[in-house]
């Protein structure tokens, strides 16, 4: 009867057994499928003043390509803040800062990217002359939607922006590198 109880325990064990990780501590880890890549997108966002970098931000983070034939991976990154805004005793909450949104394509051979890009800030206190915002926060907003073929491992510039209200330019820069 022993010997019997013990085969049965095998058996019921044998599917959960075989379904564990191959090295014993570690979870086992779904690796992208052979048509997929592995890539690191590194965004630069500077800021100049007449010319000269003031300023300079940086954002990397992974994503995966895909074939058109396959459902794409969307990859994105917020940074900023929450910034509560009173309405008729209502709070609703505005995101402040960078939001980056990508999916990445493998075309024939070319990488290709559909990048959304999100920046948003406050306006300095020289440029609040207009007396209609009545006290509230009043944002600087710069938003672009673009496709593109990115190059791997090459930085390049993909929008130039210049502020209305100053002499400042933003320019961004992307650069797609593969995970080995």
């Amino acid at each position: 009867m022993k010997i019997l109880l013990q085969i049965l325990l095998v058996l019921a064990l044998a599917p959960v057994l075989a379904a564990q990780p191959s090295s014993p501590g570690k979870e086992a880890q779904e690796a992208p499928k052979p048509s997929e890549t592995a890539y690191k997108l590194s965004f630069r966002i500077y800021e100049l003043e007449d010319g000269k970098r003031i300023n300079e931000r940086a954002y990397v983070f992974p994503t995966i390509s895909a074939p058109p034939s396959q459902r794409p991976h969307h990859s994105a990154i917020k940074a900023g803040v929450r910034t509560p805004i009173t309405s008729k005793e209502q709070i609703h909450y505005l995101d402040v800062g960078v939001n980056i949104d990508c999916v990445l394509e493998d075309v024939e051979g070319k990488l290709m990217a559909n990048i959304s890009i999100e920046l948003s800030n406050f306006a300095m206190p020289d440029q609040l002359e207009d007396p209609r915002h009545g006290g509230d926060p009043v944002l600087r907003q710069m938003k672009q939607d673009f496709r593109l073929q990115l190059p791997v491992g090459k930085p390049v510039m993909v929008t130039s922006l210049d502020d209305i209200n100053s002499k400042k330019r933003t320019q961004i820069e992307v650069t797609a590198t593969r995970f080995e």
